[in-house]
């Protein structure tokens, strides 16, 4: 692997343990007592420290060494979690995503900046040396002086090479940890020079290790590759010390007859051309008995091995790619239906519709498991936000209590990748805006630190996720004031909290006295919105005075593929998506009413709601312009409902959503277009376009 692959490898790899060192870290400040955090904390430090120091980022290595060193104190108990400590240690977190950052570049940061950093943690470490009580000081000083004899065998994957990693660096790391008595390289795989490449590693290796170190510290050498490879570690201090000799059991069979004497090494390599289990082969050619193999056999199984991971690590575009793929499949599948149903000749049209449709239901499961390996967990994404909410309560002088549910619900890659800066925009607003000052809230009867709760489940295909927080609510009276002043209400008007609530979403709309550093309810909710409907979602606000606020998000699973309903306009194929349509119905004539100021209405059992021309709106012309002749596709919005005029209904369909923004001009009202049976091309309406154009 070149050292520009590796260099993204590890660029790719270090922002996943960067992120679990912030989230860990905000998570020891609340409970100090996690093992399960501390441990998790330092293997994402002596990961990066060690993927660093292969890719020649000796910087970051050494300077990950002096995070790892605090967090190795913090899970010895030797250090006690501060406040402070944990400011620090975020401090020198933030610090080592910017050298990473420059390193990649080819830069460097201030050396005074990293030397002061180094220092301020160094200072922790020296701090609590000198408080060490002197009976726990005495303990680990005899702990420390047993020295024992670990035998540690090495079997890599073949690609370890091409992973970044270096089987020697991992040796060189265990001799810095103590002594090594014995080193053994088992070559036997190493092909010829012709048929050798350079990127497999073809050997094994068997150390015995002489420390005074514990058994975690030699295990913690090997915790980024322990899960794709075998590794063994035995503690082998008494049976070494009495001359016997116990890694005999981890070595391949034919390497133990040699060893003892009992066959030749041309033995076992003329054993191996015969394909089969070396000792079988043995036993055939008369070179050793079975008795004896079946002893070794018995020695192999004996053994421990650690699990192997069953996961890898896939390039996105690769995925995006297979996720084309499959969407062309599926239109190509439609396309092959179509013309099985067109096929007249009974002889041929039946077994080639039941092909049809079974091919269907396959690519159907296709597309559904393609779909899952998209989805990830919003987890990541939530656990950013303990840091904005420790930073900003620390800043503002609060107390918050983050708190989250539902975060192993999944949703498609791209969603998540764009939900970030909203969901980052309406939390800050409930630090600064919703939740009250402590004196505040106790003046209130309410607890001194407030409460955000981040919240996602699923539900009815699709996803929600919602910002609560328990403070004093919105302002209902002076958004309404502010909405007057801007021209966005009629004094006059009496307004239900839904429509109040709605008024913060107009552009500029804020509540706040003044303009602060983080924002104001109502400031940049606009972009929010928008944001949210790009995705296809929908955002909706809920409060009640002196009791808090919600906003909930509602999103599609995926951004790929969606069901959708074919309606035709004229000599048009249009698709609305599923999600959006409420019901389809024939209006009787007294149904459809004209008034004056509001237009066109269709009395839907009772609720009279606006009624939208489609043809009007993308001047298509049309066969059926009037209601009771044509039908009326009532779509559901954020909080309103209308009906959309079409010609007809033609059916479900799976539409594979292709942006038409890179090549043509953005069509206002639609969010994209698919790809018909047919091979027509049919344009996905936007609910939300489609209202702004009828009624703004």
């Amino acid at each position: 692997m070149a050292i520009d692959e590796l260099i993204q490898v590890f660029l790719e790899e270090s922002e996943d343990e960067i992120r679990e060192l912030e989230a860990g870290l905000i998570k020891l400040e609340e409970d100090q007592s996690d093992e399960g955090t501390i441990n998790r904390v330092f293997r994402a430090a002596h990961t990066i420290k060690g993927s660093a120091g292969l890719v020649g980022f000796d910087e970051v290595s050494n300077f990950t060494h002096a995070i790892e060193n605090i967090l190795d104190r913090i899970r010895s108990r030797d250090l006690k979690i501060t406040k402070n400590l944990i400011s620090s240690l975020l401090s020198s977190v933030d610090l080592l995503k910017r050298m990473i950052g420059a390193s990649s570049e080819g830069g460097q940061l201030d050396k005074n900046e990293i030397d002061n950093a180094t220092l301020t943690l160094k200072h922790f470490t020296g701090a609590a040396a000198l408080s060490e009580a002197p009976a726990k000081a005495k303990a680990r000083r005899e702990h420390q002086a047993e020295e024992r004899i670990f035998s540690i065998t090495m079997r890599f994957r073949p690609d370890i090479l091409a992973t970044g990693q270096d089987p020697v660096m991992l040796i060189r790391e265990l001799a810095d940890n103590g002594t090594i008595v014995e080193c053994s390289a088992f070559t036997e795989g190493v092909p010829d020079f012709y048929h050798l490449n350079p990127t497999t590693c073809y050997t094994w290796w068997d150390v015995k290790l002489c420390t005074n170190r514990p058994l975690s510290d030699i295990q913690n050498i090997f915790l980024f590759v322990v899960d794709e490879n075998d590794i063994t570690i035995e503690d082998i201090s008494d049976t070494f010390k009495q001359g016997v000799d116990l890694s005999l059991a981890e070595k391949p069979i034919g390497e133990i007859l040699v060893e003892k004497g009992i066959v030749r090494a041309d033995d076992v390599r003329d054993a191996l051309r015969d394909h089969k289990k070396t000792g079988d082969a043995l036993v055939e050619k008369g070179k050793a008995s079975r008795e004896i193999v079946e002893k070794m056999a018995l020695a192999q199984s004996q053994s421990r091995k650690i699990a192997k991971s069953v996961t890898i690590r896939v390039d996105t575009d690769k995925l995006d790619k297979l996720v084309n793929l499959v969407g062309e499949m599926v239109i190509s599948v439609a396309r092959m239906s179509q013309l099985a149903s067109e096929v007249d000749h009974s002889s041929i049209s039946r077994p080639l519709q039941g092909a049809s449709a079974s091919l269907e239901r396959i690519s159907r499961e296709l597309q559904e498991q393609v779909m899952r390996v998209r989805m990830v967990p919003v987890e990541g994404t939530f656990n950013r936000f303990r840091r904005i909410v420790r930073d900003l309560s620390f800043e503002i002088g609060k107390k918050i209590d983050l708190r989250m549910s539902g975060t192993e619900t999944e949703l498609d890659k791209n969603v998540i990748e764009q939900i970030g800066d909203p969901l980052k925009h309406m939390i800050r607003n409930s630090i600064d805006h919703g939740i009250e000052p402590p004196e505040e809230r106790r003046r209130m009867g309410k607890p001194p630190e407030g409460t955000i709760w981040l919240k996602a489940f699923q539900r009815e295909g699709n996803i929600y996720i919602e910002i609560s927080d328990d403070g004093k609510g919105i302002d209902k009276k002076k958004v309404l004031e502010k909405a007057i002043e801007r021209g966005l209400a009629d004094p006059g008007r009496s307004y239900a909290d839904k429509e109040i609530f709605e008024m913060l979403f107009a552009p500029g709309l804020s509540t706040a006295e003044k303009v602060g550093e983080l924002s104001g309810r109502g400031v940049g909710m606009d972009v929010v919105r928008k944001n949210i409907e790009d995705l296809h979602g929908t955002v909706e606000i809920l409060s009640e005075d002196g009791k808090g606020s919600t906003f909930r998000i509602k999103l599609p699973l995926t951004l790929a593929i969606i069901d959708g309903m074919m309606v035709r306009v004229g000599g048009e194929v249009l698709t609305i998506p599923l999600s959006v349509i409420d019901k389809s119905v024939r209006p009787a004539r007294a149904d459809v009413k004209t008034v004056e100021g509001k237009g066109e209405l269709v009395d839907i059992r009772g609720d009279y709601i606006p009624l939208v021309r489609i043809y009007d709106l993308f001047h298509i012309p049309s066969e059926k312009k009037d209601p009771t002749e044509a039908l009326v596709v009532v779509l559901q919005s954020t909080d309103s409902r209308f009906g959309v005029l079409v010609d007809d209904v033609l059916g479900q369909t799976q539409a594979v959503i292709k942006s038409i923004d890179k090549n043509f001009k953005k069509i206002e009202g639609t969010s994209g277009a698919t790809i018909l049976g047919n091979g027509r091309v049919s344009l996905i309406l936007d609910v939300h376009g489609i209202e702004r154009m009828a009624f703004s």
